[in-house]
């Protein structure tokens, strides 16, 4: 991922009067990588950008440009283990309290998986 160039795209869908409905993470499995999906809305036209973020890749905060971001920017951070930077609001891991540490990446899963298949139905 180019960050000066995702920034740059955000910035014009900004001044262009879009809004960020969301964004989403999805982990895949056989890659360990988090795919990513920004989702902008102008008028009823929607606009959506993937990322597929390996886990060592870091990720530009969008809450500079949509201050609100931030709630979702720490959320794919503390559950799928996404590197965001330059957060306007970070909790620095403390939104949620979970029993594993970033439950949603591809490894957790996985061993969720396999201690399950271990178990007698």
């Amino acid at each position: 991922m180019d960050a000066t160039a995702f920034l740059e795209r955000v910035q014009a869908l900004q001044r262009d009067g879009y809004r960020l409905l969301m964004i989403n993470a999805t982990a895949i499995a056989s890659t360990e990588d988090v795919e990513l999906t920004w989702s902008f809305e102008k008028h009823g036209h929607l606009e959506h950008w993937r990322e597929q973020v390996p886990p060592e890749q870091e990720v530009p905060s969008v809450s500079g440009l949509y201050p609100f971001a931030y709630l979702y920017e720490n959320e794919v951070r503390e559950l799928f283990g996404v590197k965001v930077t330059g957060l306007n609001v970070d909790f620095k891991g403390q939104l949620y309290q979970t029993s594993t540490k970033v439950p949603f990446s591809a490894k957790a899963i996985r061993a969720r998986l396999d201690a399950q298949k271990g178990k007698k139905p």
